[in-house]
């Protein structure tokens, strides 16, 4: 596990001097830093960050409006140099709030709470083989496999569609695809996955899932039929 990480703060030696601190720590990586929270607001792609450290006094836009604009927000470290901003980091869910200055041993500490959260929010979905867990904002929710009906690759973020609700989470097709009990699930396009009882349909290359039409490729078409029970 590598976490991606990104520093805002307007403090220049201080972001030095937790980039040090983070190229220290060997599960984590620098991919991005900001002096303010404008320019990380207008030009950061949230789908590439998987750990915040973000500064609370900043000119302009402070670090709590910062995450309060923002619709999704990633696991944060809030940095501050009052004490007074623990109560917010509390509200925020962050992960650690760290007091200005900040020690080694005491980054490493909060290194290590973030690890910890990775590691048990990614433990259901290896463990539970009737269920698969996808982030949603600050929480994991849990779907049951059996309620899935397709699963759609959308850029760097994938498409999960059950009866009523759609989900959409940041991951790969094939990770996803992986977690999936292959019995029940095929991939039929480079960018769909189906559970082949949920079919309605077939027509030429075209399948019919929930009245949704869903492509298939040419070099699928020979596995479907055979899975399918199609002469």
């Amino acid at each position: 596990m590598l976490l991606r990480c990104v520093i805002i703060d307007d403090d220049s030696v201080f972001t030095k001097i937790i980039e040090h601190y983070i190229s220290k720590i060997d599960f984590m990586e620098l991919t991005n830093k900001y002096s303010d929270a404008g320019s990380a607001s207008k030009s950061l792609d949230f789908n590439k960050v998987d750990l915040l450290f973000l500064d609370i006094e900043m000119p302009g836009m402070s670090g709590i409006d910062f995450l309060n604009s923002l619709p999704v927000a990633p696991p944060v470290i809030i940095m501050s140099r009052h004490k007074d901003y623990g109560v917010d980091a509390f509200d925020h869910d962050s992960i650690d709030y760290l007091h200005k200055p900040v020690s080694f041993p005491r980054f490493a500490k909060a290194a290590n709470k973030a690890k910890k959260f990775f590691e048990h929010a990614s433990r259901p979905e290896r463990n539970n083989k009737d269920s698969l867990f996808v982030r949603q904002e600050r929480m994991w929710i849990r779907i049951p496999m059996s309620e899935i009906l397709y699963v759609k690759a959308d850029d760097n973020d994938v498409i999960i569609k059950v009866a009523d609700k759609t989900y959409k989470t940041h991951a790969k097709l094939t990770n996803i695809y992986s977690q999936l009990p292959q019995k029940d699930f095929m991939q039929v396009h480079r960018s769909y996955i189906v559970q082949l009882q949920k079919i309605d349909k077939i027509d030429g290359e075209i399948i019919e899932i929930n009245t949704r039409p869903i492509p298939v490729s040419k070099a699928h078409m020979k596995e479907l039929h055979e899975r399918l029970n199609i002469l």
